[in-house]
């Protein structure tokens, strides 16, 4: 009986601790973006001017917190990643209280054993929305400073262990053993300086001469996804993108994390010569639809980077949130296109449908998505008889059929058939 109970434990003994090599030495990491949390304090009481600003936003600001306490707990307890990168609009607004509930919540994290590293988006050192809501009445609230932002996330990038860029908040950092995390401050507007730049390249660079695998975050997207999208919002892309992306691809990046435009996208990018690839990948909001985050498992050598997609698709006590999401999202949108002018009127529904698709991901596979595509492009070819008579719009069609072709057939640089390509929006797999 002795002899089958030491068996037994031999057994055992092995089944832990003579597992494969990847096994055990696998790196998983998750990603999030524009969270937006806003501190309990700063709604002192419900009313008018509270509704206001819910009304005017397409983010679902009022449930963030909410959001925010429920993928924490999904992360200490389901997901249980070694490392978490937040790509930036941690806060509503920059607020200092809003600034202090995150780290408060980071550091529950830390206490799990789960690292965190963030990077500070255009809403995290204040803007002209950081208020406090009571009633009818607004507030100036508290907003950090560049020197507050690193000091409360000395532990989460901006600590011991990081190099620091001396003139932004761009760092760089070495989480796991073998895995340099590049975090790049791109500022209010989108925007790197040479001189960030190129500390940037350089730090990939030596860790790419030292047998490192590298990743970037970074909050502006590095690159359109969609045709045009650099024409509607500047700072929906990086300033001076080309230049940005060649160096970093250059430089051994082969893989950004970004956020932003609140959509799950994924767009390959070459460099210069198209000899390198970098892939942007561009994560969607906590609080807006479908409120995605990202979950990246590394080989165990690191050279392969196979990434899922998950959403937040249910609350304590709200088995239906997704659906309420989308059906928020749809209405904001919908609003927005109306406000822009009444010509857009007849077409508010199907634009506000076509963000919904696109912000679901992988829209060449969406049903509703194609058949909203031979919609536009219908609605495209009657518009070309108006061309002929109005040369002036000629150009404004063309563009149309090119924005919708992108877009809901998911291709990036449309148009350029040697960078053209179509990227699996939530689930992909990256070998160097």
């Amino acid at each position: 009986m002795v002899r089958w109970i030491v068996m037994a434990v031999l057994v055992a003994w092995q089944a832990i601790w003579w597992q494969p090599a990847d096994a055990v030495a696998q790196v998983k990491m998750a990603v999030l973006s524009d969270t937006h949390v806003m501190a309990p304090q700063l709604l002192v009481s419900d009313g008018t001017a509270w509704q206001q600003f819910l009304a005017s936003d397409r983010k679902m600001v009022d449930r963030s917190r909410e959001l925010f306490d429920a993928m924490v707990e999904r992360l200490k307890t389901d997901i249980r990643p070694q490392l978490l990168l937040i790509t930036g609009d941690i806060t509503k607004d920059g607020e200092l209280l809003s600034h202090e509930y995150v780290v408060g919540k980071l550091d529950e994290l830390r206490a799990a054993g789960i690292k965190t590293l963030v990077i500070p988006g255009n809403h995290d050192l204040g803007t002209r929305n950081a208020l406090s809501y009571d009633g009818a009445t607004t507030t100036k609230a508290v907003t950090a400073t560049a020197d507050d932002f690193a000091r409360l996330y000395a532990r989460y990038g901006y600590g011991e262990g990081s190099d620091r860029e001396g003139s932004t908040l761009t760092y760089c950092t070495e989480p796991v053993e073998g895995l340099v995390v590049i975090g790049i401050d791109s500022g209010e507007n989108g925007w790197l300086s040479n001189m960030t730049l190129n500390w940037v390249c350089s730090k990939a660079e030596e860790a790419a001469r030292q047998g490192k695998q590298v990743v970037a975050m970074m909050h502006h997207p590095l690159f359109p996804h969609f045709f045009g999208v650099d024409r509607f919002v500047k700072t929906a892309v990086i300033a001076n993108y080309e230049q940005v992306r060649n160096r970093l691809a250059d430089a051994g990046i082969r893989v950004i994390f970004t956020g932003h435009v609140h959509t799950s996208d994924i767009a390959k990018g070459q460099n210069g010569d198209l000899t390198r690839s970098i892939y942007d990948v561009n994560t969607g909001s906590l609080i807006s639809y479908p409120c995605d985050y990202r979950v990246v498992t590394f080989s165990s050598d690191l050279r392969q980077l196979a990434l899922t997609t998950g959403h937040v698709a249910a609350l304590p006590g709200d088995a239906h949130f997704s659906d309420t999401a989308r059906q928020r999202l749809t209405a904001s949108i919908r609003s927005q296109v109306e406000n822009m002018s009444s010509a857009l009127n007849l077409f508010a529904d199907q634009a506000a449908e076509c963000f919904v698709v696109h912000a679901e991901g992988n829209e060449h596979r969406s049903e509703r998505g194609q058949q909203l595509l031979a919609q536009l492009l219908d609605i495209a070819k009657q518009a070309e008889a108006y061309a002929a008579l109005m040369p002036s719009i000629k150009q404004t069609v063309a563009d149309a059929e090119k924005l919708a072709n992108s877009v809901l057939r998911d291709i990036s640089d449309y148009g350029d058939a040697k960078r053209q390509n179509q990227t699996d929006d939530l689930e992909l797999t990256i070998e160097e």
